[in-house]
């Protein structure tokens, strides 16, 4: 059975001022995702090395919801990750991310190993495998493609992104009317920041990439 794991870690954490109330930040932000996202999750997200944390997810997850649930929550605060596509070959606590063992970690560990060796200069901070090559140049020139369009986002833009979050919405047919009110924008002031985003785009590659996921690896659930 495949399954998505993913590792994230902070970047540069040892030059953080506050080391500690940081990591304290991201266990609460883990235990929160592990509530809301429960129903996709079969191994809770953990911290494992103190500024690192991994979980297991169903294939199907909304993983790329998650990640940026996490970027909003922990904002000024970079992060990277790695998503692993594959099975687990050890007993699996559902409770902890510690201990399980398999193709689904061991590709979630390169894929993080290659955005500290790769990043498209400061701005891809996220990579996957899957253990097919074809698949990973495909899936990973979406995520970079996506990872382009975020870096370029200014404060004003990312607070439209954060009210779509806190909405509980990750896709880019929304009601703009709602949007706009909850931002208290013009209609024509949020459509400009909309066009200047890129932001409808971006949710596009993501969901796109998500599908693919779904659709290419969840037959191999399905026949198991």
């Amino acid at each position: 059975m495949a399954y998505l794991a993913l590792i994230g870690d902070i970047i540069q954490s040892k030059q953080l001022s506050q080391r500690s109330e940081v990591q304290e930040q991201l266990k609460i932000c883990l235990n929160r995702l592990n509530e809301f996202f429960e129903p996709y999750i079969i191994s809770n997200f953990s911290l494992t090395l103190g500024d690192e944390f991994q979980g297991l997810m169903k294939i199907d997850a909304p993983i790329f919801y998650l990640i940026d649930l996490i970027n909003d929550q922990m904002r000024d605060i970079p992060m990277r990750y790695g998503i692993g596509v594959g099975e687990i070959l050890t007993h699996i606590n559902p409770e902890v991310s510690i201990g399980a063992d398999g193709p689904a970690y061991w590709h979630a560990r390169e894929a993080i190993k290659f955005v500290h060796q790769k990043n498209d200069y400061g701005t891809t901070q996220i990579a996957i495998r899957t253990g097919e090559i074809e698949d990973d140049i495909l899936l990973n020139s979406l995520l970079s493609a996506g990872e382009a369009i975020k870096y370029n986002w200014r404060t004003s833009q990312l607070e439209v992104f954060h009210a779509l979050l806190i909405s509980d919405i990750y896709q880019e047919h929304f009601n703009q009317q709602q949007l706009g009110n909850l931002l208290g924008l013009s209609s024509s002031a949020l459509s400009k920041r909309l066009k200047s985003s890129n932001l409808k785009i971006y949710l596009r590659s993501r969901h796109t990439t998500q599908q693919y996921i779904k659709q290419r690896f969840g037959k191999e659930t399905d026949n198991d």
